[in-house]
C-alpha cells in the first residue's frame, strides 16, 4: 500500500517567515494582527488584519525562465517564495522529476489586490481593447499563479489543479496530492495555498459584520469575530518508500481526509453541524484511526460566535464529549482564507515534530457553548502523534485532514 509523507515545508505568515521562526513565535503565542498599513482602508469600520510586514520578494527569489520578480503581484510573490522554501527544505532535485502533481488553494486573486481595488482603475481597464488588456486579464485569474509556478520551477509534465472554494481550498489541494500519490498517479506532489491581503476582502467582511475590532478570541466568551489575514504555505508530498530510499527527512504522514459540501447557506454553518461532523468522520475513516487516537485538533476556530459554537458541537459529536486538546492559530495570525488549511497543516507538522501544541491566544473566559479543552494563551508540551486539522468554508464547504507521526514499517511483515 502506498503511503503519503511530507518531506518539505515552506511558510510565510504575519509576524514570521520560515518554519523555525513560525514555530518559535507561534508556540509563544505571539499575536501579529494590527492596523493595516499597506492598503488605504480609512473609510472602513474595522481596519485590523494579519499582514506580512516588509515583505520584499527580491529577498527570496530571483528572475528565472523569463519571469521578472519585479512584475509579480503580491500573491504570486508569496506563493513562489513559500514553494521555493518547501522545495529547498525537501532537498528534492526537481530537474529529475516528471509528472509532479501541483495543487494550490486560494480565494482572492490578483484582481483583488490593492492595485485593482480602485474603481476608477477598473473602469479604465474595462474601457481598453482586449489586446491591451491581455496581461491584466491573465493576472486576475487564479490559474495564472499556478501556471506561473510551473513555469518558474520549469516543471516537466506537471499535473496542476487549482481550488478556489474559499477557506477549505488548500485542504482540498492536500487531498488532491494525497490521491495522486496514493493511487500511483504521481510520486511527488507540491500542495498548498496562498492568499494576499486585499481591500475587497476587508470590505466584504466588514459588510458581513463578522470582524472583531481588536483581537481574535476563538472559543472565548465574549469573542467578537474574525480577523482577515494573508500568508502562504506549501508542503512536499512523496511516496513513503521513495522518500526513505533517498534519505529524506520525513515530517509526518497524511493519513486521510474528509471533504463535503452541505450547501446549507452561503455564509452560515448548519446549526446541527452535520457537514462538519461528516467531514471529520470521513477523514478518520480514511485514515484508519478511531477518535480516541487523535491527540490534538487544529481547529478552524475563526473567533465568530456562531462558527466556534458550531465547531464545538461537531467536535463533541465526533469525539463523544472526549474532545482532544484543541487550539486555533487564527488568534495570532488572522484567517488567511484559501491559505488557512495549508498554513495549519505546516503548523500541525511542526507541533508533531516538537511535541508542543501552539496556543489559542487572547483567550479570556470559558464560554458555556464552547466547553472544550482549549489550549489557551500558552503552548502545551504533550505527545502529539495524530492531528485532525479542520477548515470549514462559506457555502458549506467542509474539509478535514488527518496528519500523523510516521510509524516505521516492520521489515519482517
Amino acid at each position: 500500500m502506498r503511503r503519503v509523507v511530507v518531506t518539505g515545508v515552506g511558510i510565510l505568515v504575519p509576524g514570521s517567515t520560515g518554519k523555525d521562526e513560525v514555530f518559535k513565535n507561534m508556540s509563544r503565542g505571539k499575536v501579529a494582527t494590527e492596523k493595516v498599513t499597506s492598503i488605504d482602508c480609512k473609510d472602513l469600520r474595522i481596519q485590523v488584519a494579519g499582514e506580512i510586514k516588509n515583505f520584499n520578494v527580491n529577498n527570496y527569489i530571483q528572475d528565472r525562465h523569463g519571469i521578472k520578480v519585479s512584475n509579480l503581484g503580491r500573491a504570486e510573490g508569496l506563493g513562489l517564495t513559500a514553494l521555493r522554501m518547501a522545495i529547498e527544505d525537501s532537498k528534492i532535485d526537481i530537474k529529475k522529476e516528471k509528472g509532479i502533481a501541483v495543487g494550490m488553494g486560494m480565494t482572492m486573486t490578483n484582481m483583488l489586490q490593492p492595485n485593482f481595488d480602485n474603481i476608477e482603475e477598473v473602469k479604465s481597464l474595462l474601457g481598453k481593447d482586449l489586446i491591451s488588456c491581455k496581461d491584466n486579464i491573465e493576472n486576475i485569474s487564479p490559474v495564472s499563479i499556478l501556471s506561473l509556478i510551473c513555469k518558474y520551477f520549469d516543471l516537466k509534465y506537471p499535473k496542476p489543479r487549482i481550488f478556489t472554494n474559499a477557506c477549505a481550498a488548500s485542504n482540498y489541494s492536500i487531498g488532491f496530492g494525497y490521491d495522486e500519490i496514493k493511487n500511483n498517479c504521481a510520486d511527488v506532489a507540491f500542495v498548498g495555498g496562498v492568499e494576499s491581503i486585499s481591500l475587497t476582502a476587508l470590505m466584504g467582511f466588514n459588510r458581513l459584520l463578522s470582524l472583531t475590532p481588536d483581537l481574535c478570541r476563538p472559543f472565548s466568551k465574549g469573542r467578537k469575530g474574525l480577523i482577515v489575514g494573508e500568508g502562504a504555505a506549501f508542503i512536499i508530498l512523496e511516496e513513503y518508500e521513495r522518500a526513505k530510499k533517498r534519505g529524506a527527512y520525513i515530517y509526518g504522514e497524511i493519513k486521510g481526509y474528509g471533504l463535503g459540501v452541505d450547501a446549507y447557506h452561503i455564509t452560515a454553518p448548519r446549526a446541527d453541524a452535520k457537514g462538519a461532523i461528516s467531514s471529520m468522520q470521513e477523514a478518520l475513516y480514511m485514515s484508519g484511526l478511531i477518535p480516541d487516537e487523535i491527540d490534538y485538533v487544529s481547529a478552524h476556530g475563526t473567533g465568530t460566535p456562531l462558527n466556534d459554537k458550531t465547531e464545538t458541537k461537531a467536535l463533541k459529536e465526533v469525539f463523544k464529549n472526549k474532545v482532544p486538546p484543541a487550539s486555533s492559530i487564527k488568534s495570532m495570525i488572522g484567517h488567511s482564507l484559501g491559505a488557512a488549511g495549508a498554513i495549519e497543516a505546516v503548523c500541525s507538522l511542526l507541533m508533531i515534530e516538537n511535541n508542543e501544541a501552539m496556543p489559542t491566544a487572547n483567550f479570556e473566559e470559558v464560554d458555556e457553548n464552547c466547553e472544550i479543552d482549549c489550549i489557551s494563551n500558552n503552548s502545551r508540551k504533550m505527545n502529539i502523534n495524530n492531528v485532525i486539522s479542520n477548515a470549514f468554508a462559506f457555502g458549506g464547504n467542509n474539509s478535514c485532514v488527518v496528519i500523523s507521526r510516521v510509524e516505521e514499517e516492520n521489515e519482517d511483515e
